[in-house]
């Protein structure tokens, strides 16, 4: 058994130990005082720790717990930066690459739009316009245009109010449609044309 006074030293130099133990880990740690706009990752990057650290060291729920303006943290000190992974700022060259992107974007919508004007359709039967005299123009297959605009054989696109398009060729011209450069006459029958009325119609010339 051991002599009472070496206990007694053995004790009090334990103690001594757990003493400067706490005292080291107390003059590692800080304090910090919230600043409006902080967070807990960025006191943590900005005090060389982590943000575990600083949720551990406060007990904290988590990384999303509130923080408020002159709350006061404790700091620990000997851990590492937090590295975890974080969105990068935009970087010149990413930006001069997202900037060509949208530029060519912007090209591609332009040239896929290119050449399209806004005109007025209205529709005819041929048949029914020659006076049942006959025609050389079979139905639903032309347009009737202004040929000083469109000479005939021009190949057109049309795109309908509905969405749909079609091509046609244009095969005849009327005094109707022949003073009126902005204006199509879309050969259908004649049950077709009267319930087409006249409608808004986007045209472009393909051939």
């Amino acid at each position: 058994m051991l002599p009472k006074s070496l206990v007694s030293r053995s004790l009090v130099m334990f103690g001594t130990l757990i003493g400067l133990g706490f005292a080291t880990i107390s003059a590692s740690a800080k304090e910090y005082t919230v600043k409006s706009g902080d967070s807990l990752w960025s006191i943590a990057k900005n005090n060389d720790t982590t943000t575990k650290a600083v949720i551990n060291a406060n007990s904290l729920s988590s990384a999303k717990a509130v923080i408020l303006p002159n709350q006061k943290l404790t700091i620990p000190a000997g851990a590492k930066a937090d590295k975890s992974p974080r969105i990068k700022p935009l970087t010149e060259s990413s930006s001069n690459s997202s900037t060509k992107n949208n530029k060519s974007k912007q090209t591609a919508t332009k040239t896929a739009t290119s050449g399209w004007t806004t005109m007025v359709a209205t529709a005819y039967d041929p048949e029914v316009a020659a006076g049942g005299q006959g025609t050389s123009i079979p139905t639903g297959t032309g347009v009737a245009a202004a040929l000083s605009r469109y000479p005939k054989g021009t190949q057109l696109e049309i795109k309908f109010q509905d969405g749909h398009t079609e091509n046609r060729v244009v095969n005849d011209t009327g005094t109707f449609a022949y003073s009126n450069p902005n204006q199509l006459d879309i050969s259908m029958t004649n049950s077709e044309a009267m319930q087409f009325g006249r409608q808004s119609i986007q045209v472009r010339v393909v051939g």
